[in-house]
């Protein structure tokens, strides 16, 4: 069994000519939004064995709300080829995760990110389900639990089971 944890970054500013789309930091809604979506993976009981995260600034920030909420941060690799990647090609990357990897959380970016989740999750809760189909919002984690033991069978036939949709705004606390 795998655990692939899905996480859209946060919230950002809006798109200048001179930051471009890469360049984009959270605002600040999004910087509330990503450390209290952490925190309640840590509080759930994640433990990735490893995060992958794009290099777009939004991302890594993201990603920095994430490894402060664990005192001894996961191993993180910033690839590149995450960059707005379609569903895909996320699939096919995380086919290619080494076997010692028992859960892995990806930051990213929509339209792939959800996509994936889509593509991937075909069970779980009624309702959780139909939320994450209707709208993966900036935040928002798809928690997916992979009923394989080599990361190369997932897709295909290996579908899995949504064990939570979780968006900023369900945390109780405005953001």
């Amino acid at each position: 069994m795998k655990e692939l944890v899905l996480m859209r970054h946060a919230k950002a500013v809006p798109h200048t000519v001179a930051q471009g789309d890469h360049g984009r930091p959270l605002n600040g809604r999004g910087h509330r939004a990503a450390s209290l979506v952490a925190l309640e993976l840590r509080r759930r009981g994640l433990r990735p064995d490893l995060i992958l995260c794009s290099p777009a600034r939004r991302t890594r920030e993201t990603l920095d709300h994430v490894l402060d909420a664990y005192p001894s941060p996961p191993p993180t690799r910033l690839e590149p080829e995450l960059y707005l990647a379609e569903a895909e090609r996320l699939v096919d990357r995380f086919r290619q995760l080494e076997a010692d990897v028992g859960s892995a959380l990806l930051i990213g970016h929509n339209e792939g990110l959800a996509e994936a989740a889509i593509l991937l999750a075909t069970a779980g809760e009624p309702t959780a389900l139909a939320s994450m189909r209707a709208k993966f919002p900036t935040g928002a984690v798809a928690w997916l639990r992979l009923p394989v033991d080599d990361w190369a069978e997932i897709g295909g036939r290996s579908r899995g089971e949504l064990v939570a949709f979780i968006r900023p705004r369900d945390l109780g606390t405005e953001v």
